[in-house]
């Protein structure tokens, strides 16, 4: 398998890499991993810490190119979450005093821009990220957006 998964030579003048590492800092503060599976479409895991807690995040996302600005794309997918807080170090906010470990698992949606710095392999991204969650916290969580800043490989 060839390193680069993109054929159009478009998008190889970019300098477009089919794996991606960065660190992600907004609401939350974690990192990313990022792998294209298409020329248009990547899975990314996020792993972040948030109110003291551990989060995880598999995403699927479909990006697509912004003709107007080279090196820019917009992207959107959706995936699944799972949480970990546990007592006497979390502070999720829908609870007032820990007393035993709490869990969240949803959905996710992701919607963002990322950028390559003219045909190196450095990115940077913004993206919002609402979730839903089934467990423990019944509810939307529609506040995570954060940049990441990415190496590719």
């Amino acid at each position: 398998m060839a390193l680069i998964l993109y054929s159009s030579p478009a998008k190889a003048q970019q300098g477009y890499y089919n794996t991606m590492v960065g660190v992600r800092v907004g609401t939350s503060l974690g990192g990313s991993l990022k792998r294209f599976v298409t020329d248009n479409s990547a899975v990314e895991l996020m792993v972040f810490n948030r109110w003291k807690g551990w989060n995880v995040a598999l995403l699927y996302e479909y990006h697509m190119d912004i003709r107007e600005f080279r090196g820019m794309e917009w992207y959107l997918g959706g995936g699944a979450h799972y949480g970990k807080w546990t007592k006497d170090k979390g502070e999720p906010p829908w609870v007032s005093k820990p007393t035993q470990d709490y869990g969240a698992f949803g959905v996710d949606f992701i919607t963002g821009l990322e950028h390559n710095f003219h045909n190196t392999n450095i990115y940077l991204s913004f993206d919002w990220k609402p979730a839903y969650n089934f467990v423990d916290f019944t509810g939307l969580w529609w506040d995570e957006a954060a940049f990441t800043l990415k190496y590719s490989f």
